[in-house]
């Protein structure tokens, strides 16, 4: 009769403090709002340069992965609903598209490449999809509790300003690509010069173990979907590279202005000097626009908040 009061106690026992214990991880988020967030990782784009095997196409089986290169972000992330947050944060990183890394004829042929930094700042909203979860601590025998989760899922969207100005190696330099008007947008009266500022969705997911109930850690998946083919310079068709440079800004010299609108322009020729005979022949594709992509690692410092509203760095 002892042993059955003792262990009727000990299970009373253990579900009071698993109770307590998800009733405090699930207030966490009142105690500790707002959270830090520094991160790296590779970033990735889709556009008409570079890609897989076949003919383009605009998803992610497309991406070139030995154009992979890599960013960084840092944030403010606050939580004001029990699943929702908002999150400030400026993301930095490097693109790159070679048409050399891909075995698909026609692209392979045009010769085009491009490089870009990106510097974005963005605001989005985060759903918990799937919430951590408190158990039972002590690893009592005979007694059933629920287990402690410590993985949270997210989901997220926003809007986001960046800043980008693609360009290409010509003659041993990199040049800007933009003020060329690679595409005649120097001089097509149809054609009008992109700008370099530009508007992005960020959406994604992200996963989050929850180290302490200071620190956290994630994996973010996040796409940016634009509003603009020339992310690497490449939209339409071939303009003729004469006339490129005959309107390209003086201090860009002609042969690399010329090669900046064709890489082959010889080759596109009839003959050496003779006439120009890619001239409106397809170079991109303006109904797939671009997009980008990073997969950041990130640290999360979590925060307690002022009698004000801010985050306070004091334990």
């Amino acid at each position: 009769m002892q042993g059955v009061k003792s262990k009727i106690i000990s299970t009373i026992a253990v579900i009071i403090m698993s109770s307590s214990l998800a009733l405090g991880q699930d207030k966490m988020w009142k105690t500790y709002p707002y959270e830090l967030i520094g991160g790296f990782g590779p970033s990735f784009m889709l556009g008409e340069l570079g890609g897989g095997p076949g003919v383009g196409r605009n998803s992610i089986v497309d991406l070139d992965f030995l154009s992979t290169r890599f960013g960084g972000t840092v944030g403010l992330r606050k939580t004001f609903r029990e699943r929702v947050s908002w999150q400030v944060a400026f993301t930095t990183g490097m693109l790159y598209g070679n048409d050399n890394k891909t075995t698909e004829y026609f692209r392979s042929d045009r010769e085009l490449s491009f490089r870009t930094p990106i510097q974005e700042i963005s605001f989005r909203l985060d759903y918990k999809i799937r919430k951590e979860r408190g158990g039972h601590i002590y690893d009592l025998r005979g007694v059933r509790g629920q287990r402690g989760r410590t993985v949270s899922t997210y989901c997220f969207v926003g809007i986001g300003v960046y800043h980008f100005n693609p360009k290409a190696k010509l003659e041993g330099k990199w040049v800007a690509l933009q003020p060329i008007g690679t595409e005649g947008q120097n001089y097509i009266a149809t054609r009008k010069p992109y700008s370099l500022y530009q508007v992005c969705i960020p959406l994604g997911l992200i996963a989050k173990y929850t180290v302490n109930k200071r620190w956290t850690i994630s994996a973010e998946a996040g796409l940016r979907f634009l509003f603009t083919d020339y992310l690497d310079d490449v939209s339409t068709t071939y303009a003729n590279p004469d006339l490129v440079a005959q309107h390209a800004p003086k201090e860009v010299p002609s042969t690399s202005a010329k090669l900046a609108a064709d890489p082959n322009y010889v080759g596109h020729c009839y003959e050496n000097n003779g006439p120009y005979h890619y001239y409106n022949e397809q170079r991109g594709d303006p109904n797939d626009r671009d997009f980008y992509m990073f997969l950041m690692f990130s640290a999360h410092y979590k925060m307690k908040q002022t009698k004000e509203g801010w985050p306070s760095f004091r334990k």
